[in-house]
């Protein structure tokens, strides 16, 4: 249920939600995404409150069509909305004793959520948040208590920033991992800057997916026997389900990480924009994996 709601920047509709039931709202850890589903369709959306507190936090960006259109001319107090449980596909690393955070225009909702847990656990971090404007830049208030650990770099003053040369000031000999949030654009330039380093390792999240469906190709189910064939322009998830084979799924965009499934054998072209800690040579994403190799082989 929705319990206010509020403009956090040009764009960008903030909401506070809460269970709407005497049960207690799913716990969560920063990094967690939930996805949100409305009569026009379904959208990932960041949590970017505190997971103590007990109601959730969100942040829309307007779009042209879809959930996140309705919900900027629907959702107000006391709407109801249905919302799957948190997901983390993107949280800190443990094992780090250094964080950067970079986010670029909304992809600042999971790094809002973990700088306010970095803060709170001393731990040694730096935020590069990255907007046109301070006008488009959502939930500053929101940092202003940590605003020392926290650099604001507006494109429309500056042009767009050197990254590497701002990064390697805060890298500092520690073990450090980079976290990048935000447009395709963005994402894939942190990426290249940083793939041939020995230093950071790059962990990062979009919310829009590469989802060309090229190529056609098998798929060997590996538990329970036999062979699909995927047609270009079908996806593996599409092809299972034709088939009678379940697989959960939420976001059919290779942003949310339910369809998760193991993959036994076999070169794939992820799709997905779970980079990082989710992305590894024996998973895949049935909602947006295509075939390197004519056949790939799933543990299903």
């Amino acid at each position: 249920m929705v319990t206010e709601t509020w403009t956090a920047a040009r764009h960008v509709l903030a909401l506070d939600v809460d269970a709407d039931s005497d049960l207690p709202l799913p716990a969560w850890t920063p990094g967690s995404h939930v996805t949100v589903h409305t009569p026009a369709g379904s959208c990932c959306l960041s949590l970017c409150g505190r997971p103590a507190d007990d109601r959730w936090r969100l942040g829309v960006r307007y779009r042209e069509s879809g959930a996140a259109r309705w919900l900027h001319e629907h959702a107000a107090v006391g709407t109801s909305l249905e919302a799957s449980s948190p997901s983390n596909t993107f949280g800190l690393d443990p094992s780090s004793d250094n964080h950067i955070l970079i986010a670029g225009g909304v992809g600042i909702t999971p790094m809002l959520a973990m700088s306010l847990e970095l803060a709170e656990r001393e731990s040694s971090w730096h935020l590069l948040y990255i907007g046109r404007s301070r006008q488009e830049m959502a939930f500053l208030d929101h940092l202003r208590g940590v605003r020392e650990n926290v650099t604001l770099w507006e494109t429309a003053l500056y042009g767009r920033p050197n990254i590497s040369a701002l990064v390697s000031d805060w890298i500092g000999g520690r073990s450090t991992t980079l976290y990048c949030c935000g447009p395709a654009g963005l994402i894939e330039s942190v990426s290249s800057d940083f793939s041939a380093h020995d230093g950071p390792r790059v962990i990062s999240e979009r919310f829009t997916a590469n989802t060309g469906l090229s190529g056609d190709f098998e798929v060997e189910l590996g538990r329970s026997g036999g062979r699909i064939r995927v047609p270009a322009g079908v996806s593996v998830l599409d092809a299972l389900e034709e088939r009678g084979v379940d697989v959960p799924w939420s976001c059919r965009a290779g942003i949310c990480g339910t369809c998760e499934t193991p993959l036994i054998s076999g070169q794939t072209d992820h799709g997905d924009s779970l980079v990082g800690l989710t992305r590894a040579a024996d998973v895949c994403f049935p909602c947006v994996v295509r075939a390197v190799d004519d056949v790939i082989v799933l543990d299903i």
